[in-house]
């Protein structure tokens, strides 16, 4: 803030001269003091200047009936879920009260590196929403997978001191923390020396493992999905970010650790979510939606939402209706249901009645960066799997969840081959290297998608985002892989020799340029096709699709080396078990 504008800002909060707009009498949902009270609220040069009684503006604006809000800041999310651009995401994200993103853009450095990252830095540039880059910490996720790039602390040392730039996302090689791998403790080293942030990724780890990482610098953490697991991590200074996305639906074991004591520890994320649930349910609105209704204090649940946000990432400008903080703000006619009218960045209306009245600036996509799958030939041998016994290792899906279970199960053996069994639900899944062309590729079974018939794949597949088909038959699993190669990659949905739906993405496999609403017509359309096939719909089978060949997550996953066990960190060298 500048000396001009302050010295204005004092001039107005002294009554001394009239604020630019005030709402008289509005309803002032207050989340440091987590109280509503009803108050005049003076707002000028993009900064809230007063709130009080007896303020003036050259525009005065009555507030009954109507309450305002700091608006919402989404703690850890991946862009790159959404399946478009930035800009095209801040058309999607601003009329859900959201202005400030926490953003990890590794999913596109995963594939292209560096260049994925310059492209995600310059298309958020210059929006209205603020888009805060998290460095990736983890390029490759983990040594045991094949990803299109690598990124050392010297390849990241150029961005650091970006603008664009908040902290290092999160750090999910816990095994590289605890050794003190020293290119790990660089990539730490080099942010906090510019006085930035470090995100966690604490998936499955105890309190042994949460005090390293708090040595080491981590200081938040998403990835608790109990209430033991967040209460651990809050005892020991992490800030708790209680997640709901697509997949990982954590929301309501989670708040069940938030007290009004400890409430300051907490905040929301989505990190994944796709567009369609994104524009169906919401977002951090949702979240707020949900932990009032699950007995949370309205003020508190805002203040999750907004303040503690801010906090957790040093962001003092804003987070809360208070002098001198940055004019981001929502006005809401029913704030227990969360039904936001209008959506304000430094005191600019941006989006009103569920709309954006606000364009876009885009940057134009690097050539390098257009979809290109280079995998091995896909023959009909790809997608066999020999088995020399019939009980065998399985990964069990588990609704709303991105962790599996590790399952040993007798599986339908013919001729040394596993047979897909619709009866019991026992599907293929398969994993193909995408980036370099190699031959590595892996072909598992897994047990909860329900499908009767068909195939889905896709080149979302989190983090390596290699090849992915999940499927009834071979025969329909190369039609979906041959689909996405021809496509440059993308989501897809077949059933014999149709293709139900299909969505190309052309930026790097993982996002495309088309509007939002397309976009989101789509993924509708991808998930009418699981009604044909008879998948379970009780949960998001594209994304989770997505999460089964993350080996970061437990507990038993597939990569384009094969079955890998996270709680032993290594491949599994035999399908079957005697």
């Amino acid at each position: 803030m500048d000396t001009t504008v302050r010295a204005r800002l004092i001039a107005i909060a002294a009554k001394k001269q009239k604020a630019a707009i005030v709402y008289q009498g509005i309803q002032v949902i207050d989340v440091m003091t987590r109280e509503t009270y009803q108050a005049d609220v003076a707002i000028d040069s993009g900064y809230i200047a007063a709130v009080g009684d007896g303020y003036e503006g050259e525009e005065n604006i009555d507030g009954t009936d109507q309450y305002i809000a700091p608006s919402f800041i989404d703690g850890h999310v991946h862009i790159e879920s959404s399946m478009v651009t930035p800009s095209e995401y801040e058309q999607a994200i601003l009329p859900l009260g959201v202005t400030t993103v926490i953003a990890d853009p590794h999913e596109i450095a995963n594939v292209k590196g560096a260049d994925g990252l310059q492209f995600m830095l310059d298309d958020a540039e210059q929006l209205r929403l603020d888009v805060r880059m998290m460095l990736p910490s983890c390029v490759p996720a983990t040594s045991f997978e094949h990803a299109g790039a690598s990124l050392k602390a010297a390849d990241l040392a150029p961005f650091v001191n970006h603008p664009g730039v908040h902290g290092l996302g999160e750090v999910m090689d816990y095994p590289a923390v605890e050794r003190a791998d020293a290119d790990m403790l660089q990539k730490i080293e080099q942010i906090e020396s510019a006085g930035k942030l470090v995100d966690g990724h604490a998936a499955g780890l105890g309190a042994r493992e949460v005090n390293i990482y708090g040595v080491a610098g981590i200081r938040t953490d998403h990835e608790a999905v109990t209430k033991e697991e967040a209460l651990i991590r809050a005892r020991r200074g992490l800030y708790v970010e209680v997640r709901e996305g697509s997949a990982a639906r954590n929301l309501k074991e989670v708040l069940d650790a938030v007290t009004e004591s400890n409430a300051s520890r907490f905040l929301f994320c989505t990190d994944d979510k796709h567009l369609d649930d994104t524009l169906r349910e919401g977002t951090i609105d949702y979240n707020v939606r949900y932990a009032i209704e699950h007995g949370i204090k309205r003020e508190t649940a805002y203040a999750m939402a907004s303040l503690h946000a801010a906090n957790a990432y040093a962001l003092q400008d804003r987070g809360a209706i208070v002098p001198g903080r940055r004019a981001d703000y929502v006005l809401l006619t029913d704030p227990d249901r969360v039904v936001i009218r209008e959506v304000f960045v430094k005191g600019e209306p941006v989006a009103r009645d569920g709309k954006t009245i606000i364009t876009s600036p885009k940057v134009t996509v690097p050539p390098n960066l257009r979809g290109e799958l280079k995998t091995k030939e896909i023959t009909d041998t790809v997608f066999e799997l020999p088995l020399a016994h019939p009980k065998a290792n399985v990964i069990g899906v588990i609704p709303k969840s991105i962790v599996t279970n590790h399952l040993v199960l007798d599986v339908p053996v013919v001729d040394g081959m596993f047979v897909q069994d619709t009866a019991q639900d026992l599907l293929k899944i398969a994993v193909i290297e995408r980036h370099n062309g190699t031959d590595f590729s892996a072909v598992g079974i897994v047990q909860g998608f329900g499908m009767k018939r068909g195939a889905i794949a896709a080149t979302v597949a989190h983090d390596s985002h290699n090849l992915v088909i999940v499927g009834t038959s071979d025969a329909e699993m190369k039609l979906a892989a041959e689909r996405l190669v021809k496509a440059g990659g993308g989501v897809i949905a077949v059933k014999g020799e149709d293709v139900l739906a299909e969505l190309p993405l052309e930026i790097a496999g993982l996002m495309t340029s088309r509007p939002f609403e397309e976009v989101g017509a789509t993924l509708e359309k991808l998930n009418d096709a699981l009604d044909v096939l008879e998948a379970h719909r009780s949960f998001n089978p594209y994304l989770t699709m997505s999460f089964l060949c993350l080996p970061v997550i437990p507990n038993l996953k597939l990569t384009d080396s094969g079955l890998f066990d996270v709680k032993t960190f290594q491949h599994i060298k035999t399908q079957a078990l005697r």
